[in-house]
């Protein structure tokens, strides 16, 4: 019997990498591969209805700019993570903006009336206890970028980010994504205005960061948004192993 207690842990060791491998395959399958298809019911809708993406009229209120700036600039705060040829950048969390920046977290909760019109749907705040809810991005290397993908959706119902520049400088990096057309297009921080889009139907990426002019990094805040922010266990799972691989939860 002792014989075989080698040969079981053996085997339960080679099925548990098969199935890591799997579930690592399908997150990439879902996730960073580009289907022209995502975006074809964009091809035939008005141009006035939202329709995967659009650029809408909101910035970042002065009174909380410089709390993001200030939290940006503090170089420990927050996590970096690289994976080389995928990402590079940090990420504060959302369960540090709750923590030290309470009136960014504020006024991420009370946006949902005009995302809601900006989409033609309803939509609310997603849970407080995910990572990406609310999250400051920072790309302060030559270099960090984030690769061609989709934003996996777990929810039950659609999925939409607000990105919302906090810095302007010209420094290189780009939000691009590829339109209904199948053309690359690139959207530049521009004050007063703020990117909105459904993430799982528009492939998109932040081109690298270069420090161009003496600019010393790139601030956007990320929020996300949701017609019902239910989750599935299953999804759930998905979703924890997503968030350890790209910010190092």
């Amino acid at each position: 019997m002792a014989k075989k207690q080698p040969r079981r842990f053996f085997i339960f060791i080679i099925v548990l990498i098969i199935c890591v491998c799997l579930v690592a395959l399908y997150i990439i399958k879902r996730g960073a591969i580009y289907s022209a298809s995502k975006l074809k019911d964009c091809q035939v809708a008005p141009e006035t209805e939202f329709c995967g993406i659009k650029q809408i009229n909101l910035s970042i209120p002065e009174s909380i700019q410089n709390e993001i700036l200030t939290a940006a600039d503090n170089v420990n705060f927050g996590k970096r993570v690289v994976l080389t040829g995928w990402k590079g950048g940090r990420t504060i969390a959302t369960a540090s903006i709750i923590e030290s920046l309470p009136n960014v977290w504020d006024w991420y909760i009370g946006l949902q009336t005009q995302i809601s019109k900006e989409i033609g749907a309803t939509v609310t705040n997603t849970q407080d206890f995910l990572p990406t809810t609310c999250s400051i991005l920072v790309y302060e290397n030559d270099g960090d970028f984030i690769n061609w993908h989709y934003d996996v959706n777990y929810f039950q119902g659609r999925f939409f980010t607000l990105i919302v520049p906090v810095t302007f400088a010209d420094n290189c990096t780009e939000y691009t994504y590829i339109d209904k057309e199948g053309a690359n297009q690139n959207i530049k921080n521009k004050k007063g205005t703020s990117i909105l889009f459904e993430g799982d139907k528009v492939f998109h990426m932040a081109t690298k960061f270069c420090t161009k002019g003496g600019t010393r990094k790139r601030v956007v805040v990320s929020m996300q948004f949701a017609t019902d922010s239910t989750i599935s266990l299953y999804n759930r799972a998905l979703m924890r192993i997503k968030d350890t691989a790209y910010i190092g939860f």
